[in-house]
């Protein structure tokens, strides 16, 4: 708060210094053109480093760190858009030859059903372990207080959101990029052994299926898959099965 008001006191004093507002400021020397506008840019440099996250000072290294993230962002932004657009497009050529792939079993498809190795394994993501860690229900995703509201999903009207949480971990000893975006696997789940329904398609920084990005050695990043239930389904979950499928094959595996 001290270093709020300091800072509007400060901008204040600077806008009036600037405009040449009133007589109590005619002791100020006079600024030519140029010196007015570095001045401007200091000013503009200050604001922008200042209260962008709760009230703090950013460093240089944090206001780095903000744009390299802002331009990994829409890159991902970019290349999701242009996955759902091939991915409506095939589905729509599909419905026109009246042929629907979530109908049609592995055997019509030339799919095998391969023994469940791990989400890592079957997407050829090498050197990553991706772990299930359990769920959560809710009416929004992601929580109004998070820091990464860049986009959020509402639950319709007598449904809830299915948050599936996972954990991919780089069990390398060197930074490793993980890379979910260009696998094209398609993620379907299943609550309580009912129908296997696709996840929904977001812009979630943190969603499973579309992640890319560099995880350092030994580290591991917070994934998530959301699928959306009826109420009434979300009163009492037993069990909650995941589908991946590929061109090459698919494997199912009981998370819980």
């Amino acid at each position: 708060m001290k270093k709020s008001g300091v800072l509007s006191g400060f901008m204040i004093g600077l806008g009036l210094l600037l405009t040449g507002c009133g007589n109590s400021f005619d002791y100020m020397p006079d600024l030519t053109e140029e010196e007015s506008r570095l001045i401007a840019e200091y000013a503009a440099g200050i604001l922008i480093r200042h209260d962008k996250y709760g009230g703090r000072l950013a460093s240089d290294a944090q206001i780095a760190a903000w744009d390299e993230r802002e331009a990994t962002r829409l890159a991902n932004v970019e290349e999701l858009k242009a996955l759902l657009q091939e991915e409506s497009e095939d589905s729509s050529g599909d419905e026109e030859d009246g042929h629907d792939d979530s109908a049609s079993g592995d055997a019509e498809s030339g799919q095998a059903e391969a023994p469940f190795e791990g989400i890592a394994a079957f997407c050829g993501q090498e050197g990553f372990q991706i772990s299930y860690m359990g769920h959560t229900l809710c009416d929004s995703y992601p929580p109004e207080d998070s820091e990464e509201l860049v986009f959020a999903m509402d639950a319709a009207p007598g449904n809830q959101l299915l948050v599936l949480q996972f954990m991919a971990e780089n069990i390398t000893a060197e930074d490793r990029e993980l890379n979910m975006l260009d696998q094209n696997v398609r993620f379907q789940v299943s609550v309580n052994e009912g129908r296997m329904d696709g996840v929904l398609p977001n812009l979630l920084l943190d969603d499973l299926s579309s992640y890319k990005g560099i995880i350092p050695a030994g580290n591991s990043i917070p994934l998530v898959l959301i699928r959306e239930i009826p109420e009434s389904e979300a009163a009492g979950i037993t069990t909650v099965s995941l589908s991946l499928r590929k061109d090459s094959g698919s494997a199912t595996t009981l998370l819980e």
